[in-house]
């Protein structure tokens, strides 16, 4: 049921964007980041069993935990980076228009 919140947080997100792009489309670029954020605290709660499980795996194996740790920040500064690469896209798309 959660995919059904995420997905109603997107779509409810796409109709206010459209309707206020008219009117004050500076607005736009907030109103994702709102989104944006309620969407990563949603899917909060079902990351964390994911890294209890990476955790739980590299103590079973010969895998150094800082290089775990390592990995998973490298991962999640990735995926910031897209995300900021993704609105500076839009943004961009957003001003020549």
């Amino acid at each position: 049921m959660d995919i059904i919140k995420i997905i109603g947080i997107g779509l409810i997100a796409l109709i206010i964007i459209v309707i206020i792009k008219q009117y004050r489309p500076e607005f736009v670029i907030y109103i994702s980041l709102i989104a944006g954020a309620l969407i990563l605290v949603l899917i909060m709660d079902k990351i964390e069993p994911i890294i209890e499980l990476l955790t739980t795996i590299s103590n079973k194996t010969a895998i150094n935990n800082e290089f775990l740790k390592l990995l998973l920040k490298i991962t999640g500064i990735a995926f910031l980076t897209e995300f900021a690469v993704s609105i500076c896209k839009d943004s961009r798309r957003k001003c020549n228009s």
